[in-house]
Protein backbone atom coordinates (compact mmCIF):
# COMPACT_ATOMS: atom_id res chain seq x y z
CA UNK A 1 0.00 0.00 0.00
CA UNK A 2 2.96 2.55 0.77
CA UNK A 3 4.62 1.56 -2.64
CA UNK A 4 1.23 2.94 -4.68
CA UNK A 5 0.99 5.82 -2.31
CA UNK A 6 4.34 6.80 -2.98
CA UNK A 7 3.67 6.54 -6.54
CA UNK A 8 0.63 8.84 -6.37
CA UNK A 9 2.33 11.67 -4.65
CA UNK A 10 4.98 11.10 -7.05
CA UNK A 11 2.81 11.50 -10.01
CA UNK A 12 1.07 14.37 -8.51
CA UNK A 13 4.16 16.38 -8.02
CA UNK A 14 5.54 15.73 -11.61
CA UNK A 15 2.31 16.60 -13.29
CA UNK A 16 2.03 18.99 -16.08
CA UNK A 17 0.64 21.94 -14.17
CA UNK A 18 2.59 24.97 -13.16
CA UNK A 19 2.89 28.52 -14.81
CA UNK A 20 3.94 29.10 -18.43
CA UNK A 21 5.10 32.59 -19.15
CA UNK A 22 5.30 33.60 -22.71
CA UNK A 23 7.44 35.97 -24.31
CA UNK A 24 6.73 37.21 -28.06
CA UNK A 25 9.87 38.51 -29.46
CA UNK A 26 11.63 39.69 -32.81
CA UNK A 27 15.51 39.00 -33.15
CA UNK A 28 17.73 42.53 -33.27
CA UNK A 29 19.32 43.84 -36.47
CA UNK A 30 22.72 41.83 -36.49
CA UNK A 31 21.50 39.01 -34.36
CA UNK A 32 20.71 35.43 -35.09
CA UNK A 33 18.92 32.56 -33.39
CA UNK A 34 21.88 31.16 -32.17
CA UNK A 35 22.68 34.26 -30.00
CA UNK A 36 19.20 34.26 -28.53
CA UNK A 37 19.84 29.94 -27.84
CA UNK A 38 23.27 30.93 -25.97
CA UNK A 39 21.99 33.75 -23.85
CA UNK A 40 18.74 31.66 -23.15
CA UNK A 41 20.96 28.70 -22.20
CA UNK A 42 22.69 31.25 -19.58
CA UNK A 43 19.27 32.22 -18.31
CA UNK A 44 18.33 28.57 -17.89
CA UNK A 45 21.46 27.83 -15.77
CA UNK A 46 20.94 31.39 -14.03
CA UNK A 47 17.48 30.50 -12.92
CA UNK A 48 17.73 27.06 -11.56
CA UNK A 49 20.91 27.67 -9.80
CA UNK A 50 19.58 30.71 -8.08
CA UNK A 51 15.81 29.72 -7.62
CA UNK A 52 14.97 27.40 -4.61
CA UNK A 53 14.04 23.87 -6.39
CA UNK A 54 14.49 25.09 -9.65
CA UNK A 55 12.91 22.69 -12.32
CA UNK A 56 12.32 25.84 -14.38
CA UNK A 57 12.87 25.28 -18.06
CA UNK A 58 12.84 27.01 -21.47
CA UNK A 59 11.77 26.53 -24.96
CA UNK A 60 12.35 28.45 -27.75
CA UNK A 61 9.28 28.22 -30.42
CA UNK A 62 9.00 29.43 -33.89
CA UNK A 63 5.70 29.46 -36.13
CA UNK A 64 6.22 26.51 -38.63
CA UNK A 65 2.19 27.51 -39.46
CA UNK A 66 0.11 30.68 -39.74
CA UNK A 67 2.57 34.10 -39.31
CA UNK A 68 6.52 32.94 -40.71
CA UNK A 69 7.96 36.94 -40.13
CA UNK A 70 11.43 36.10 -40.59
CA UNK A 71 13.08 36.48 -36.68
CA UNK A 72 9.92 36.52 -35.02
CA UNK A 73 9.46 33.75 -31.76
CA UNK A 74 8.51 33.61 -28.11
CA UNK A 75 10.17 32.15 -25.22
CA UNK A 76 7.82 29.32 -23.70
CA UNK A 77 9.41 29.30 -20.06
CA UNK A 78 7.71 27.00 -17.16
CA UNK A 79 7.81 27.71 -13.53
CA UNK A 80 6.42 25.05 -11.33
CA UNK A 81 4.59 27.76 -8.70
CA UNK A 82 4.12 31.38 -8.62
CA UNK A 83 7.06 31.64 -5.60
CA UNK A 84 9.24 30.48 -7.90
CA UNK A 85 7.82 32.94 -11.00
CA UNK A 86 8.75 36.15 -8.48
CA UNK A 87 12.15 34.40 -7.16
CA UNK A 88 12.77 34.49 -10.61
CA UNK A 89 12.21 37.67 -11.10
CA UNK A 90 14.35 38.65 -8.10
CA UNK A 91 16.87 36.76 -9.11
CA UNK A 92 17.58 38.75 -12.48
CA UNK A 93 16.66 41.68 -11.04
CA UNK A 94 19.05 41.84 -8.17
CA UNK A 95 22.07 39.75 -8.73
CA UNK A 96 24.75 41.48 -10.96
CA UNK A 97 25.18 38.25 -13.22
CA UNK A 98 21.20 37.95 -13.69
CA UNK A 99 21.50 41.50 -14.87
CA UNK A 100 24.17 40.85 -17.29
CA UNK A 101 22.38 37.41 -18.66
CA UNK A 102 18.86 39.70 -19.04
CA UNK A 103 20.67 42.47 -20.84
CA UNK A 104 22.00 39.57 -23.00
CA UNK A 105 18.92 38.56 -24.17
CA UNK A 106 17.65 41.94 -24.27
CA UNK A 107 20.42 43.02 -27.17
CA UNK A 108 19.83 39.52 -29.42
CA UNK A 109 15.87 40.27 -29.28
CA UNK A 110 12.78 42.81 -28.59
CA UNK A 111 10.34 40.97 -26.18
CA UNK A 112 7.34 43.37 -26.31
CA UNK A 113 4.97 41.17 -25.50
CA UNK A 114 4.65 38.96 -22.38
CA UNK A 115 2.24 37.29 -20.39
CA UNK A 116 1.81 34.60 -17.24
CA UNK A 117 -0.54 31.59 -17.90
CA UNK A 118 -1.48 29.00 -15.54
CA UNK A 119 -1.54 25.44 -17.25
CA UNK A 120 -3.25 22.59 -16.06
CA UNK A 121 -2.96 19.02 -17.63
CA UNK A 122 -6.90 18.05 -18.88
Amino acid sequence: MIFFATIGIWSISNSDSGYRAVNSCMLNDGKTMDDVRVANSKWVEFVNENVDDGNITSHIITSVVGDMTPGKFQFVDFFPSLESWAAYLTAIESIPEGIAIDAEIREAADCAESQLYKAEES
